[in-house]
């Protein structure tokens, strides 16, 4: 078992959910944590209640949703670098909201399948 392995969630700039994949890398080139290659990891966050302190945080109700869009935050809410628990800046973009929904589906499915767990650090590869 290699326990300095650091798993990595991929998202394209020409893949189903190029929006995302834009903000993610607009965000990282402005110092947020998370690019791949780099040790400034992101790390999982499994509390519910905490996650949608994060979200509230970076896209609060009151902000205006274009038609068709939602609020995506960056770093993601299910991280201790989210907008509420890391003190620090973060990213929110409105963003396609199927391209949201299906991302954020994809991104629970990498942490089902990649076995990251509360407290666990990954890093996202925008490619």
């Amino acid at each position: 078992m290699n326990t300095q392995a650091v798993p990595v969630i991929s998202y394209s700039l020409t893949g189903p959910w190029p929006e995302l994949a834009k903000h993610i890398k607009d965000a990282q080139a402005t110092g947020l944590p998370g690019k791949y290659g780099t040790t400034n990891y992101l790390t999982r966050l499994t509390n519910g209640s905490k996650i949608t302190e994060n979200r509230r945080k970076a896209c609060p109700s009151s902000l205006p949703r274009p038609s068709g869009k939602s609020c995506d935050e960056y770093p993601f809410a299910s991280t201790w670098q989210g907008a509420r628990y890391s003190g620090g800046p973060f990213s929110r973009r409105m963003i396609n909201a199927t391209q949201n929904t299906d991302a954020g589906r994809a991104l629970n499915g990498f942490y089902t399948y990649s076995r990251v767990l509360d407290g666990d650090r990954f890093l996202v590869w925008i490619r």
